[in-house]
Formats: C-alpha cells, structure tokens, sequence
C-alpha cells in the first residue's frame, strides 16, 4: 500500500502534527485519511472552495492528475494567493486526488 505523509502548520509556520499512514491506491486521499482519523481542513468536499488544499512536497508522479474541477479550483488559489502558492507550487485538492502508484507522498495542508 502507498504511504503518505501529513505534516500540519499553524499560521506561523510551525510544524503542529506529522504522521505516515498507508492509503488504498485509486480512493480519494481525504477519505482514505479521514477514516484514519486525519482530520484535514474542507468545506464543499466536492472540489470547488479549495477549503481542502494541499502541498505535495514530495511524489506528485503518484496522484492521479488533476479533473477539469480541481485545475480550475487551484488555477483561482494561484492567482488569489501567488505570494502563498507561485506557480510552481504542486497545490492539489485533498478531497479530489487519489494515489495512483506505490510509494511515498509528502503533503502539507496549505
């Protein structure tokens, strides 16, 4: 099974909780997490309020690439926050994403 890792910043910056926990390949990462008792930031959980984005710092290859709804969504976060997220910035919706392949992914919840 995959494994992600979660890091959690408060609003300085600050690491506030970290874990790995393995993921079924092909179901959606905020599920996946949720049943796990991670509880990410969300909203609409149906990819539209970018409440539940998400930094990939590590394995981007291994999620599934992003649908017409989630481009859009992180298309508007970029441009409304390009201090925060610059365009090479991997932000991803964690409630529309599913791991793809084996191996390692590093999230930050943004």
């Amino acid at each position: 099974m995959p494994t992600v890792s979660v890091l959690t910043k408060n609003d300085q910056e600050q690491i506030v909780s970290s874990g790995e926990y393995e993921v079924q390949k092909d179901q959606i990462l905020f599920d996946q997490l949720d049943a796990q008792g991670v509880k990410l930031p969300h909203g609409c959980l149906a990819g539209s309020c970018g409440s539940c984005r998400m930094i990939v710092t590590e394995g981007s290859e291994l999620l599934s690439p992003p649908g017409a709804i989630e481009s859009d969504t992180i298309g508007n976060l970029k441009m409304s926050n390009a201090k925060k997220y610059p365009s090479d910035c991997d932000l991803r919706l964690s409630c529309r994403v599913k791991v793809i392949g084996d191996g390692k992914i590093s999230i930050l919840p943004g």
